[in-house]
């Protein structure tokens, strides 16, 4: 049999079985890759033809291209986290989100290979994000309540070179598009909502625009594994937005996981709050850019979500009540209304409502504090007495009451706290706070709420009493009649003893003054806020009081009463500047019905 073997001819190569086996093809670079060209790699020259004609370095940062069927095996729970590397490879700038959500990278480890002349050593996520600028006493904590390490695979400076180039298929420069956000917020919606220290935000913008100004920076050969992270300087924690290094060494562990992602996501939240809230007059690139800096935001943010979670501090609520601003500006009420509860339920853990619990804290993240829960506690408020929606923040709430001081105010241009003794003069500065005309809104809400309050739980007792069918035909009692009385004119002279420059007449005197400076525009803005607000409330508490028969009875007496307050209204929107009404937004456009 074996002679017969050895003289039959040769068997034909098997298609399947005896192929030649495919040599491995060179890796084409990001830019042929982009362009669909042919790459000529050369690894002893490290570089392509293509990229060496347009004087730049072969990069390798796009992902490879899965092919086949997807593998159905589970990741092996028996290697250790720190055994192996992770990266959350999603980048899409067109069909994808900016940066990969943490729940992709968190599902399975994926990999990503370095250029084939790459010689530098796999590193593990978890190096780059303890490397990234946490502080001292947060590395330990964070380690302890992260996610695994791919789920911080996509650092800061990552992210914002990928905002950079999202920007630029706009036609957008981010550094310019930011200084200009920032310019705009801090002149007409800072007065509203005066929840971040300038100078803080500033020095963290610098941190990235020193970085994307770096040639070294630009050119450096980039791998899968982003080690440009490590090349971040590390942020100084005082300049961090009311954080000092006690917070972070003290009990409460207050300070956040990683301070370059929190400062990007503070840093394009106040860039999506003026691109989405600012009108086409005032912020006419508005409309093309806030879409990116949104999902920018929104996507850091869930990369230390749990982490921010677990210590909170004055940002994490500023974060979330921008991104509840700009959701619903977007269109999507239910959806902000949902990330504002995020926000409500941190000033809750956080024991806002109590003054001792900012006892200890460094001035400036006290004062953030008693701001960040103020103007929650004062959005819950509205979004009760204009959108019906459920009130979950009141004195009521809480066993100690509500405790908390309203904010004293503070110099934004150093952090220091500023003199309010005298309010009847406005501050001489253009960085100057407005604390009172902030604190002046604080109490008008505060007036209305408490009355409201008081009308529903009269109607609550007369539907116990008498049934529901029979509620609005019982008269008030002596004593609940007073009660109400005197929380009426608590909120009719609330604002009394207002200073001038926030008074009616400020329209009429910037108006007369050829175009409003710096300073008296923010007061006609505050100033429109309070006198729009005012009238809206007086008409929502004058339908409540007809429905519990507060007013003496007659149909002609109450339509006197609406015609008044209508009156006092048109006189208002007929004085303010227009710009001033567009500035605050949609809330008292339309009345509850």
């Amino acid at each position: 049999m074996s002679s017969s073997l050895q003289g039959s001819p040769p068997r034909p190569l098997s298609p399947i079985l005896d192929k030649p086996r495919r040599q491995a093809i060179t890796r084409a670079c990001d830019r042929c890759r982009r362009r669909k060209a042919k790459c000529d790699f050369d690894n002893a020259v490290g570089t392509c033809s293509h990229c060496r004609d347009n004087n730049v370095r072969c990069t390798f940062d796009l992902p490879l291209a899965k092919r086949g069927p997807k593998s159905k095996k589970s990741t092996d729970s028996s290697i250790p986290p720190g055994s192996v590397s992770t990266f959350s490879g999603r980048r899409g700038i067109h069909h994808a989100p900016l940066v990969g959500h943490p729940s992709s990278s968190t599902a399975a480890a994926t990999f990503k290979s370095p250029p084939s002349s790459s010689t530098t050593p796999w590193e593990s996520s978890a190096q780059l994000a303890a490397g990234a600028g946490l502080s001292p006493a947060s590395t330990r904590d964070f380690a302890s309540v992260a996610s695994p390490p791919a789920a911080h695979g996509v650092s800061a400076v990552r992210r914002w070179r990928t905002l950079s180039r999202a920007l630029s298929l706009r036609n957008k420069v981010l550094e310019q598009m930011v200084e200009r956000c920032f310019g705009l917020f801090f002149e007409y919606l800072y007065p509203l909502t005066p929840l971040v220290h300038e100078p803080s935000l500033r020095d963290g913008l610098s941190i990235f625009t020193s970085q994307s100004s770096n040639s070294a920076l630009q050119n450096a050969p980039r791998n899968g594994n982003d080690g440009m992270a490590d090349s971040l300087p590390a942020l100084n924690p005082p300049a961090w937005p009311g954080i000092s290094p006690d917070v972070g060494s003290g009990p409460g562990g207050e300070t956040l996981g990683c301070w370059h992602d929190a400062t990007f996501t503070l840093i394009t939240a106040v860039c999506a709050e003026a691109a989405f809230l600012l009108p086409k007059d005032l912020f006419p690139e508005g409309e093309t850019v806030a879409d990116l800096f949104l999902q920018a935001s929104r996507d850091c943010l869930n990369s230390y979500l749990e982490a921010d979670l677990e210590n909170p501090n004055a940002n994490s609520i500023t974060i979330r009540y921008f991104h509840s601003n700009c959701v619903h500006a977007a269109g999507k009420p239910k959806y902000s209304w949902h990330i504002f509860g995020e926000a409500t339920r941190l000033a809750q853990v956080m024991r806002l409502y109590d003054e001792a619990a900012l006892e200890g804290l460094p001035p400036v993240e006290s004062e953030l504090r008693r701001r960040a829960f103020w103007i929650v506690y004062m959005g819950d408020k509205s979004a009760a007495i204009l959108n019906n929606r459920p009130i979950t923040m009141h004195k009521y709430s809480f066993e100690t009451g509500v405790t908390t001081a309203y904010p004293t105010g503070m110099d934004n241009r150093s952090g220091s706290m500023a003199n309010v003794s005298d309010v009847t003069t406005p501050p001489d500065s253009h960085g100057s706070n407005f604390i009172a005309g902030f604190n002046a809104n604080l109490k008008l809400w505060q007036a209305a709420s408490d009355l409201l309050i008081q009308v529903r739980l009269f109607q609550d007792q007369k539907s116990i009493e008498f049934g529901a069918a029979n509620r609005p035909s019982q008269a008030l009692t002596e004593s609940e009649r007073q009660r109400l009385d005197s929380l009426f004119v608590q909120f009719i002279t609330c604002m009394d003893d207002l200073p001038p420059y926030l008074q009616s007449y400020t329209f009429a005197a910037v108006g007369g003054a050829g175009g409003p400076i710096a300073e008296a525009k923010q007061f006609v803005i505050q100033c429109a806020n309070l006198q729009v607000s005012f009238h809206c409330l007086r008409m929502v508490i004058t339908q409540k009081f007809e429905d519990i028969a507060f007013f003496a009875p007659g149909a002609e007496q109450a339509d006197l009463r609406k015609t008044e307050i209508v009156r006092d209204m048109l006189r208002v929107m007929h004085e303010a500047p227009f710009w001033s009404l567009q500035v605050n937004g949609e809330p008292y456009v339309r009345l509850p019905p």
